[in-house]
């Protein structure tokens, strides 16, 4: 199984940390995002930016001291010349009414602070913990074919990743084989079409990330497997069959293609 540098793809299921601030401040994050009970002003404030097509900092945190001080000022001057593109979303784990968010990102016993980018879509595309700055922050805003491939990949679903010309005729931006995979029984509700324009340039980096031939014919498809794994690279006359079979020997066979796995290559006792 051939496994690509697909560092977006893993950050976002490891993520591992949370935020608070000093005296007046503290207070004011506490009363912002309902410390007292009540509905989760966190979970609101997530769905007015997902439908304003921005994108969230999430900042989780648990109690006052000078290490949350200084990651909610960081957080919120670099915010601040993000506003068009982004808003600030602070959460107590320990404030009850927030726990449908602290249990949706699973940051209940993450290290403090920890601020999760997340997508319109809903992906975690980047997490920070105690120390970062704005340059860091910005890395967070990737492309809408990443945004969709890890929201899938998150979902612990497969990916096919179809890679069309914009030139082709219309229609055509889905080969058949990925049509045929994605409508078989077995992988229906597991596996999700995410539609790349390869004459994109903002998708540019996301197609070399992925350490795919972007110069191949169009359209052709690239399956992904959770968290993160290339499992290969079909063209446009490759069979569902096909990519079921490459599939199914990536998964018995963790080091195919000279790639290492958990229960594969190394030394056993």
């Amino acid at each position: 199984m051939k496994r690509a540098a697909l560092g977006l793809f893993m950050v976002a299921v490891l993520a591992l940390v949370a935020v608070a601030q000093d005296g007046v401040r503290t207070a004011r994050l506490g009363a912002s995002h309902g410390a007292t009970g009540g509905p989760s002003e966190a979970a609101a404030a997530l769905d007015r930016a997902a439908a304003a097509r921005k994108f969230a900092f999430v900042f989780f945190w648990k109690e006052q001291n000078p290490q949350t001080d200084r990651a909610w000022n960081t957080l919120q001057t670099a915010a601040g010349r993000m506003a068009d593109w982004a808003e600030m979303v602070p959460v107590q784990v320990t404030n009850p009414a927030e726990k449908s968010v602290v249990d949706r990102f699973g940051t209940s016993r993450a290290p403090m602070p920890l601020v999760l980018a997340v997508a319109p879509c809903g992906a975690v595309t980047k997490a920070f913990g105690a120390v970062f700055d704005e340059t860091q922050l910005r890395t967070a805003f990737v492309s809408p074919g990443t945004q969709l491939c890890l929201k899938a990949l998150q979902d612990r679903k497969l990916v096919l990743l179809c890679v069309f010309d914009q030139a082709g005729p219309q229609g055509a931006a889905v080969p058949p084989g990925a049509r045929e995979f994605k409508a078989d029984a077995r992988f229906n509700a597991a596996a999700e079409v995410v539609l790349v324009n390869a004459s994109d340039d903002g998708e540019a980096g996301f197609l070399k990330e992925l350490q795919v031939d972007a110069r191949a014919p169009k359209p052709f498809t690239v399956l992904l497997a959770p968290p993160g794994t290339v499992v290969g690279q079909f063209d446009g006359r490759a069979s569902k069959d096909q990519m079921i079979a490459k599939l199914t020997a990536a998964q018995a066979n963790p080091c195919a293609d000279g790639a290492c796995g958990p229960g594969g290559c190394g030394p056993r006792k």
